[in-house]
């Protein structure tokens, strides 16, 4: 799996570049800042997917099952019984599924501000996509198809955006990394919690495909329906 992801990285860096920078110039952006925001939603990206930056410790009272062992005729039985200890989970943001996608959406949106309105409304019908498909799974975390958040991103994104087709596929990548980090991670994590894991990762675990797909599938679509129009 990692070489693929490893070609994607790279494919999504050199697609990227081109798409950049003809959307910066749309937007009267130098072409310069093009491969600054290719390197990172690409490279930078998978490369800090392991990377995790802890926020938050969580200790919680819970009946802890334990064993007793008793002897009788030298035979050990082990007898079971509930005591009273601390759970801990550590709750952190990952650094190329959460914190660099949520870098780069928040530079994009501030780019293309005049437009904020249209994409408030695409990253709000993502949030619900997202609630409604993903799904807490003891020991995996959040589990979604990956291919769900940038399918939706893009046919949403050309509905609002169809009168600027040029920037489909920005609005298509910021309402599904946001949609997902929220509507998959953050509105299902008293669920998690729950779960009692050792580590709590947003935009980690299973929500990270959903997001770098995005990246690739919302760009790669977009191109394809400036191309058609």
């Amino acid at each position: 799996m990692f070489p693929i992801y490893v070609l994607l990285a790279l494919f999504l860096m050199i697609i990227s570049i081109g798409y950049f920078k003809d959307v910066l110039l749309f937007i009267g952006i130098s072409r310069k800042l093009s491969y600054i925001l290719a390197f990172e939603i690409s490279i930078l990206s998978f490369a800090l997917s392991p990377v995790n930056l802890v926020v938050k410790e969580i200790k919680r009272e819970a009946l802890v099952p334990r064993y007793d062992v008793i002897y009788v005729f030298g035979i050990p039985f082990y007898v079971p019984k509930l005591s009273q200890d601390y759970l801990t989970t550590l709750i952190a943001i990952n650094f190329g599924g959460a914190i660099i996608p949520l870098l780069l959406s928040i530079t994009l949106l501030f780019l293309t501000f005049k437009y904020i309105f249209l994409t408030i409304v695409d990253i709000i019908l993502l949030i619900l996509i997202s609630k409604l498909f993903s799904r807490v799974v003891d020991g995996v975390g959040v589990v979604m198809h990956p291919f769900i958040p940038p399918i939706f991103a893009v046919i949403f994104s050309y509905i609002l955006f169809f009168h600027y087709p040029q920037l489909v596929p920005v609005a298509a990548y910021i309402s599904s990394v946001i949609g997902t980090l929220v509507g998959a991670d953050i509105l299902n994590l008293n669920n998690i919690i729950k779960a009692s894991p050792q580590i709590v990762s947003i935009g980690g675990m299973g929500s990270f495909d959903g997001i770098f797909l995005s990246g690739l599938f919302s760009i790669v679509f977009g191109e394809l329906i400036i191309a058609l129009l």
